[in-house]
């Protein structure tokens, strides 16, 4: 970065020595003339003659740019960047927030994974534990977890089984003596015996189908959020997430209620942070800066904030539920929230970070992201700056703003000065700074 850095020095000091070679050439010629003292009087009168050309009336306003960049007439500058300088540069954009509003509180903190967005997936059944994820491994729903090879779900298995077929059995003697009560009854025989049979019989369908009932209940407890194949028990994510820990070696053995893995699922992340319990939390509005790659993304959502204060710290919770989250959002990530309260007199100023404006003679300036490789800069009328944020006049709300790499735009701007505007140049991806396309 220091060679970048050095590179755009020398680029822009190059190009300063260039403009004033061009100056001592033409003042040169323009005492290079074959009739002398004539051609400086013919000079003096056309000097005369431009001077009056840009008298105008009062009030009357002047179209011609009279050769000013536009640079220096505030008017909006294109420059173009290609993509590998702007990676080299690390540039960081963001998106402007809404007028009317300042941010008069900022509270920095991170990302954190809220108690009620973890789940354990603890052993349904004591066994040995075979892993098929590692810790922080991203999962969908319906990924295999892992698989328990379980004793005793083998047993309650071979129970189940068991029930099933004596049911099976009696409810087959059963049928059969109700098929013979019913022969005897066509002919006009009754059969006490057989009916007495038939009663014992159906009590003890009745009694087997109980068992089957608590042996199939107590198997589907022992696999609970699980399959079984082949005897072994197979445990998949119950929705989409990522595992935060695995409690258990690969292989070992754990009991029933054993903690095998923690995870947590996708999209719950929340923002939280400590505040001085003196610090007056009534606010209008909030909004969380969360980076996403090299975007800073304003996020809307519900503010929270802890009526306890601590007594040894003399400070309280505050959380902020984002509602929605940028897909590369993780635990720890540092974030920032905004607080926001209406300010008479910021009223058309939007609140920029004080990185986003940048000097540019006497003046100061935003640049924009308009396009993939493309920028703006804008002319702005700023307030004092507060809490790292500077209100700004002449953006709009939603343009995309440069929060870094505006001080190195600037070298690429058009010529200042009487000189004629020329093509802005760019940085290569060495670092280097050229004038020109080329």
């Amino acid at each position: 970065m220091k060679n970048l850095y050095l590179s755009v020095l020398y680029g822009f000091a190059a190009m300063l020595s260039l403009n004033s070679t061009h100056a001592a050439e033409a003042k040169a010629d323009e005492h290079s003339h074959e009739e002398g003292a004539a051609g400086h009087a013919e000079e003096e009168h056309a000097d005369h003659e431009a001077e009056d050309e840009h008298q105008h009336k009062e009030d009357e306003t002047c179209t011609d740019e009279h050769g000013h960049t536009h640079a220096e007439s505030g008017q909006p500058v294109q420059l173009k960047l290609d993509a590998k300088a702007i990676h080299s540069l690390d540039m960081r954009f963001e998106k402007a927030g809404a007028a009317s509003d300042e941010a008069n509180q900022t509270i920095h903190g991170q990302m954190v994974i809220p108690p009620h967005a973890v789940e354990t997936y603890a052993l349904p059944s004591p066994g040995r534990v075979t892993f098929h994820v590692k810790s922080a491994q991203n999962v969908r729903k319906g990924d295999l977890l892992y698989t328990l090879a379980s004793p005793d779900i083998v047993e309650m298995q071979g129970n189940v089984a068991m029930a099933r077929a004596a049911l099976d059995r009696a409810t087959a003697e059963l049928d059969a003596l109700q098929q013979r009560r019913t022969r005897l009854e066509q002919i006009g025989t009754q059969n006490s015996e057989l009916n007495t049979s038939i009663s014992f019989k159906q009590a003890e369908v009745n009694s087997l189908s109980t068992a089957l009932a608590s042996s199939t209940d107590k198997l589907g407890i022992a696999t609970a959020g699980g399959e079984l194949k082949d005897r072994i028990l197979q445990i998949r994510a119950a929705r989409d997430g990522s595992v935060q820990s695995i409690d258990l070696n690969q292989g070992a053995w754990g009991e029933q209620g054993k903690a095998a893995l923690l995870m947590t699922n996708a999209g719950e992340l929340e923002f939280a942070a400590t505040v001085y319990g003196s610090v007056p939390m009534q606010r209008q509005k909030a909004r969380l800066a969360l980076g996403n790659g090299k975007n800073t993304e304003m996020l809307d959502g519900t503010l929270r904030v802890a009526d306890q204060i601590d007594p040894a710290t003399g400070s309280r919770a505050v959380y902020f539920a984002p509602s929605r989250l940028p897909a590369t959002t993780y635990a720890g990530q540092p974030a920032r929230l905004d607080l926001y309260s209406r300010d008479a007199d910021a009223h058309d100023y939007i609140s920029v970070p004080n990185s986003a404006v940048v000097k540019v003679g006497v003046d100061d300036v935003v640049f924009l992201k308009t396009g993939d490789d493309t920028f703006t800069m804008m002319k702005v009328e700023t307030l004092p700056s507060r809490l790292g944020k500077t209100p700004v006049r002449g953006i709009e709300p939603g343009q995309t703003i440069v929060t870094k790499g505006g001080y190195e735009l600037k070298y690429i701007l058009p010529a200042a000065g009487g000189a004629p505007a020329k093509a802005a140049g760019h940085f290569h991806a060495d670092g280097k700074f050229h004038d020109g396309k080329d």
